[in-house]
C-alpha cells in the first residue's frame, strides 16, 4: 500500500497547484468574491454526507480497514451544517423559488462538482474495504488542500466582519487534521499492507480518476467565482440541450 499512499501524496502536491488556489490567495480580490462559489459546493458536500451515512459505513464489521472507514464517516457526516452556516454569513443565501433552486443545483454551474460523489460511489459498490478507503483518503487530502487555502481567505474576512466561519475557516482545518485517518499509527498500518500487482494497478488508476474528478470540480468553482459577481443572485444556467427543450415545449 506504500506505493498507493505515495501516489496520493504526489497527486495532492499537484492538486495544490490548481488555479483555484492561486485565485484564493489574490488579496486584490474581495474575500467574499473569492468564495462566491460556496453555493456550488452543495451537491458535493451534501452528497458526501450521504455517502458517509449510507455508503462507506458498514456495521457491524470485523475488518480493520472497514473500522477505520466507519470512524471516519462519523467524523465527516455533519460538516454540511457548517457549509449552510457559512453561506448565510457570507450573504450568499439569496432567495430562489424551488424550481430555480433545482435548476441551479442540477444546471451547468455544478455539473462537474455533481460528478464527484458518483465516481467515489464506485468504490463503495465493490466489496473491497481498501478500495473504499482510497475513496475516503483522496477526499481527505483534497479537502486538506482546499480548506488550508480557504482558511487564509477567511482570516482576511474575519478581520472586517468579526464573524466566525466554521466551514471555510480554521475550525474545519483543525477538524480535518485531527481525523483518525491522519494519525501516525493508522498510516503505518496502511503502509504495511501488501498488494498484488493487480491490486496496485487498480488502486493507482482509481487514485488518478478521483483526483481528476476533484480537479475538474475545482476548475468549475473557479470559473463560477470569476464569472458571477457576489452581489448578484445565484446564476441559473441550464445545460444547452435542456434549455432548448424547454424553449420548444413550454
Amino acid at each position: 500500500m506504500k506505493q498507493v499512499l505515495a501516489l496520493i501524496e504526489k497527486r495532492k502536491q499537484e492538486f495544490a497547484l490548481l488555479p483555484l488556489f492561486e485565485y484564493l490567495q489574490d488579496q486584490s480580490i474581495d474575500p467574499r468574491q473569492r468564495l462566491a462559489f460556496a453555493p456550488c459546493l452543495a451537491p458535493l458536500v451534501m452528497g458526501f454526507s450521504d455517502l458517509c451515512k449510507y455508503g462507506f459505513r458498514e456495521e457491524p464489521t470485523t475488518n480493520k480497514i472497514q473500522e477505520f472507514i466507519n470512524i471516519h464517516t462519523y467524523e465527516e457526516e455533519y460538516h454540511w451544517r457548517w457549509l449552510l452556516e457559512d453561506i448565510q454569513k457570507l450573504e450568499l443565501n439569496q432567495s430562489l423559488n424551488f424550481t430555480d433552486t433545482l435548476r441551479f443545483l442540477w444546471g451547468e454551474e455544478t455539473k462537474k462538482t455533481r460528478q464527484v460523489c458518483p465516481k467515489i460511489e464506485r468504490c463503495i459498490l465493490i466489496s473491497d474495504p481498501l478500495q473504499k478507503l482510497i475513496g475516503v483518503q483522496v477526499s481527505e487530502v483534497t479537502a486538506n488542500v482546499f480548506f488550508t487555502m480557504t482558511e487564509k481567505v477567511i482570516k482576511e474576512l474575519e478581520r472586517s466582519t468579526k464573524k466566525q466561519y466554521r466551514y471555510f475557516g480554521n475550525n474545519h482545518v483543525t477538524e480535518e487534521n485531527n481525523h483518525n485517518l491522519n494519525k501516525g499509527n493508522v498510516m503505518e498500518f496502511l503502509a504495511e499492507i501488501e498488494l498484488t500487482d493487480e491490486q496496485l494497478q487498480t488502486y493507482c488508476a482509481l487514485v488518478d480518476e478521483l483526483f481528476e474528478a476533484y480537479a475538474e470540480s475545482m476548475d468549475e468553482l473557479l470559473a463560477y467565482a470569476k464569472r458571477h459577481k457576489v452581489e448578484q443572485p445565484l446564476a441559473v444556467r441550464l445545460p444547452t440541450q435542456v434549455a432548448s427543450y424547454i424553449g420548444q415545449n413550454w
